[in-house]
C-alpha cells in the first residue's frame, strides 16, 4: 500500500500542475500582461501536447525500467515547476508548460499498469482507484490550496509549492519504488486494431472531457460573474468540488466492475451540473450543490474510463492507456479552447451551456457504440 501512495502523490502533483492556472487565471493574466483567454491556452496547449505526444513517447520509452522512468519524469516535473516560479514573461511559461506536458503523457499512460503491478493482491479496479485518488486529492487540496496561496502571496508561489511537493514525490519514489523492468511490447497497430471498442471509448472520452473542461477551465469567472459567488469564497467552492471528487473516486473503485455504467452516471452528472449554472440566475447557495455534483461526477468519470480501458486491454495496458490519455487530453484542450472562443465571442454565461451541449453529444456517441460490441453492456 505504501508504494501505491507514492503513485497517488505523483498523480496529485501532476494533476495540480496541469490545471493550476485555472484557479489563478486572472492573477497570471494581470501579472504577465496577457488576456484571460491567453492564460486559458496554458491549459489548452498543455493538453494538446499531451494528446499528440502520449502514444509515441510511451512507445519510445517502452523498454525503460519503470522505476527509472518515474524518477526521470518526476525530476522534470519538479524542475519545471521551480523555474515557473521565476519566469519573466508569458513565452517562457509556455515553454516550461510544454516540458511538463511531454512527461505528463507518459506518466498517465503507465500509472494504471504500475498500480496493478505494485499491488497484485487487490482487485485491479481498487489499485487503479488508489493511484487515481491523486486526481481527487488534487481537486480537494491541490487546486484550492494553490488558489489560496496565489491569492495570498502571488501565483508564482503556487508553482513554487508545486516544486516542493514534486521534490517530495521524487525522494519517496527513489527510496521505496522497486525496480520494475518493462514487460510488454507496445505494438500499437497490431494490438489495438483487434480492439475497436478502445477507439469508441476514446471518442467518448474526448467528447465528455471536452464538455467538462469547456466549463471547468473558466470556473473561476463563472462562479464569480454568473453564479454570483463572492471572490473570497472561490477556494472554498473549489474545496467542495474536490471533497466531492474524493467521494466519487472511492465510488469508482467499487463500481468499476461495471465501467460503462459508471461512465454513463458520471457523464449525466457533468451535463446536469453545467446546465444548472446556465439556467439559474445568480444563486450562490445553489453553486455549492452544482460544484459538489460536478466534482463527484468528474472523479467518478476518470476511474470509470480508465477501468473500461483496462478491462478491454489487460495485456496491453500501457499502449491502450496511452490512447486513452491522448483522447483525454485532446478533450481538455478542446474544452479549454471552446470555452475561450465562447468567452470571446458569445459571452461568459454561454460557456457552461456549450459544455452541457457537447456532453449530450458524448452520450449520443456512447449509446451508438454500445449497441455493437458485447462488452459495452449498460
Amino acid at each position: 500500500m505504501k508504494r501505491l501512495l507514492i503513485l497517488t502523490l505523483g498523480a496529485f502533483v501532476w494533476q495540480t500542475t496541469e490545471i493550476l492556472p485555472i484557479g489563478l487565471l486572472p492573477q497570471i493574466a494581470s501579472d504577465l500582461s496577457v488576456s484571460e483567454s491567453h492564460v486559458g491556452l496554458l491549459v489548452t496547449g498543455y493538453a494538446w501536447l499531451v494528446a499528440f505526444s502520449a502514444i509515441p513517447l510511451t512507445v519510445l520509452t517502452e523498454r525503460f525500467d519503470r522505476r527509472v522512468l518515474v524518477l526521470v519524469l518526476l525530476t522534470g516535473l519538479t524542475g519545471a515547476n521551480f523555474l515557473a516560479a521565476f519566469v519573466p514573461n508569458y513565452p517562457t511559461l509556455v515553454i516550461l508548460r510544454a516540458v511538463v506536458a511531454f512527461g505528463h503523457g507518459i506518466f498517465w499512460s503507465i500509472i494504471a499498469s504500475l498500480a496493478t503491478r505494485l499491488a497484485p493482491d487487490i482487485p485491479k479496479s481498487r489499485a487503479t482507484a488508489w493511484a487515481f485518488a491523486g486526481i481527487a486529492l488534487a481537486l480537494v487540496g491541490g487546486i484550492p490550496c494553490a488558489t489560496a496561496i496565489g491569492l495570498w502571496s502571488g501565483w508564482r508561489s503556487a508553482f513554487g509549492a508545486g516544486a516542493i511537493l514534486g521534490g517530495i514525490a521524487l525522494i519517496t519514489a527513489a527510496l521505496f519504488l522497486p525496480s520494475m523492468p518493462a514487460r510488454q511490447s507496445t505494438a500499437i497497430g497490431h494490438g489495438l486494431r483487434r480492439q475497436p471498442a478502445l477507439f469508441h471509448i476514446s471518442v467518448v472520452t474526448a467528447l465528455i472531457i471536452t464538455a467538462h473542461f469547456c466549463g471547468y477551465t473558466y470556473v473561476a469567472p463563472l462562479l464569480d460573474r454568473v453564479a454570483g459567488v463572492p471572490a473570497g469564497r472561490l477556494p472554498l467552492l473549489l474545496l467542495a468540488f474536490g471533497v466531492a471528487g474524493l467521494t466519487g473516486n472511492g465510488l469508482g473503485g467499487w463500481l468499476a466492475s461495471h465501467p460503462s455504467r459508471t461512465v454513463l452516471i458520471a457523464s449525466l452528472g457533468i451535463i446536469m451540473s453545467q446546465g444548472l449554472i446556465t439556467l439559474v440566475n445568480p444563486a450562490p447557495a445553489l453553486a455549492w450543490i452544482e460544484m459538489v455534483a460536478w466534482g463527484a461526477s468528474a472523479s467518478l468519470l476518470v476511474v470509470g474510463l480508465q477501468s473500461w480501458v483496462l478491462e478491454l486491454a489487460p495485456d496491453n495496458a500501457d499502449t491502450a492507456s496511452s490512447l486513452y490519455v491522448a483522447a483525454f487530453n485532446f478533450g481538455i484542450g478542446a474544452g479549454a479552447l471552446s470555452g475561450g472562443i465562447t468567452l470571446d465571442t458569445v459571452g461568459l454565461r454561454a460557456i457552461a451551456g456549450i459544455g452541457a451541449g457537447i456532453g449530450v453529444l458524448a452520450l449520443i456517441v456512447f449509446f451508438a457504440g454500445s449497441r455493437r460490441p458485447a462488452r459495452f453492456e449498460i
